[in-house]
């Protein structure tokens, strides 16, 4: 009988060896779910650091609004691969834009005599911004379907199809603009 008494007296501890209580389970829960969180984080640290800090200014300027610092990284590293001067020219484009100290993408589309390259690089974020689509044709890119700029001016009127028309859904381009009339 003492052995019995000995044994009401002892510490009891929380988990049993081998078996898990809802505690343990629950701040493990907790604990996975926080380090999903933190390491979630990661990739947009990672995109950040690989775009370029002008880029971003500078497709604000350009498109006349706030960017997306996650989709710029990845506009940023689409136009690099397709063009071997596309770095150097966002550098000396954003040069430009300060030194000029333009105020609205406007006055720099106004300018006389520009550097045909510099106006070449900017067409080609302006149309990756509102496109979402880097490259043409078999060589094109998808980088956001969803939030290209060509929908904002509709949005809350019009529903953004959940999917794209596929490769032949474009019509072929036209040769020349010189032969459209109304």
């Amino acid at each position: 009988m003492e052995t019995s008494m000995t044994n009401r007296h002892l510490p009891v501890s929380s988990t049993p060896t081998g078996k898990l209580s809802r505690r343990t389970l629950l701040r493990g829960s907790i604990t996975l779910g926080l380090a999903t969180l933190v390491a979630g984080l990661g990739p947009w640290q990672s995109a950040l650091a690989e775009g370029d800090e002008d880029f971003i200014v500078l497709s604000q300027f350009l498109v006349s609004r706030p960017v997306n610092p996650l989709l710029a990284a990845r506009y940023y590293r689409a136009l690099s691969r397709r063009a071997p001067n596309f770095v150097g020219n966002v550098g000396a484009l954003r040069q430009l834009i300060d030194g000029q100290r333009f105020k609205h993408v406007d006055e720099y589309l106004a300018q006389d005599n520009p550097d045909s390259s510099l106006r070449a690089t900017a067409a080609s974020i302006i149309s990756a911004w509102y496109l979402g689509i880097v490259g043409e044709l078999a060589d094109a890119e998808l980088i956001s379907y969803r939030e290209a700029l060509m929908y904002r001016p509709t949005q809350g009127i019009l529903i953004i199809p959940t999917y794209g028309g596929g490769p032949d859904s474009w019509g072929d381009k036209p040769a020349d603009t010189q032969d459209f009339k109304l």
